[in-house]
Formats: structure tokens, C-alpha cells, sequence
């Protein structure tokens, strides 16, 4: 039986943009994936330490912005378990809940693929789903040099996808909003709005 594609995108989402969705929908229809799924991290572990928006603002702020796309859901998993939000954790969950049906691709950036050797239990996270590098291009080459190190687990687990260059961080937004610059095309209208409602990244 073939399986259907489940992609999955992680992330403090502090706020999520149009850069992540463009990039989803671009890999969506590369891969052929049914859905994606975000889910926001209750604590990222590179994180630790530094300041970052309420779980649930950042939850809330994902949920307006694929508000209506019918092939864009939200999962509130790492929310509900709190702690430290470990991808392998979320994935052998999920692996449980949709793996008969679904085959998982965790969708990560550019940046966080010369970091996977890092990740938590990141070989076993490679058993349980194809990880998917959105690289800008003329970043493949150091795609494939990750691919390299991880020898046959990385070629069989690691596709990487050139997507179109965004260039957006939600680093620039905060800041921006901090300056009461406009994020008008950054971000989603209601993204907008709801920051303004809730008054994040004034201070």
C-alpha cells in the first residue's frame, strides 16, 4: 500500500511569517505532501535561555496565519508536554499516531541543517522520517556535505529541495516592531493584528 506524504514544520514560530509559508507551500507541492503540519516548540532547545513569546501566543499567531488552507494544520503537542521540545520526542508521537497512513518529512532551513549532528537522538529521528532541507540556492553543496558525514543514514534520510530565496527572519520583525516600523508585507494580516492586539515585541 502506498502511503500518503505528511510534512511537518517546526519551530519557535516568535512569529511565523510569509518566508515560512512560502516555503511549506513550495515544498508541499515539490513532494507531493497530503499536508503539513506546524507545530510550535513549547522550549527549543538551541533557545534555552533567551527570551522568546509565550507558548501560546506563538501557538495562537500559527493558527491565524493557515487560518482557511485546507492543507495547513496545527498541532499543539509540544505545547500540552511542556519542557524542553525535543523533535525526537514529537516525531516518535506522531510516528505512532500517523505512521501506518502517512510517511513523515521533517522540513527544516538552511541554517539548521549544518546543525543537525547536534540534534537530540538525531540518528534515530532519521529510522522515523526523511528530514527535508529547504536550502537557499548555492547552499546545496553544504547540504550534501552533511549528507556526506551521515554516510548511508544521510543519503537515505535527508533530501534536500531549492526553494526560493525569502528573505525574511523573525528576528527582523521583532525588531522592526520594536521600532514601530511596519510588518505589513512580512506577515500574515492577522499575524499583524494580533501582535498589535497583544502588544508583543514593544520591549
Amino acid at each position: 500500500m502506498n502511503r500518503k506524504k505528511l510534512g511537518i514544520m517546526g519551530g519557535t514560530f516568535d512569529p511565523i511569517h510569509n518566508g515560512h509559508l512560502a516555503t511549506v507551500e513550495f515544498v508541499r507541492k515539490k513532494l507531493g505532501l497530503e499536508k503539513v503540519m506546524f507545530v510550535p516548540a513549547y522550549a527549543a532547545p538551541h533557545k534555552i535561555g533567551g527570551e522568546f513569546s509565550p507558548a501560546q501566543d506563538r501557538y495562537n499567531m500559527t493558527a491565524l496565519a493557515i487560518e482557511g488552507n485546507a492543507y495547513l494544520k496545527l498541532s499543539d503537542i509540544e505545547l500540552r508536554r511542556e519542557g524542553v521540545s525535543y523533535t525526537y520526542d514529537t516525531l516518535v508521537t506522531l510516528k505512532k499516531q500517523y505512521g501506518s497512513e502517512y510517511e513523515l518529512f521533517f522540513i527544516i532551513g538552511a541554517d539548521s541543517v549544518v546543525a543537525l549532528d547536534s540534534w537530540h537522538r538525531v540518528r534515530e529521528i532519521m529510522q522515523i522520517c526523511t528530514f527535508v532541507a529547504a536550502t537557499r540556492p548555492g547552499f546545496a553543496p553544504t547540504v550534501d556535505k552533511v549528507i556526506e558525514d551521515f554516510g548511508d543514514l544521510g543519503s537515505k534520510s535527508i533530501l534536500w529541495v531549492d526553494t526560493p530565496e525569502v528573505d525574511i527572519s523573525s528576528t527582523e520583525i521583532r525588531e522592526r516592531v520594536k521600532k514601530g516600523h511596519s510588518i505589513k508585507e512580512l506577515v500574515p494580516e492577522a499575524v499583524a493584528e494580533y501582535i498589535r492586539q497583544k502588544d508583543l515585541y514593544r520591549r
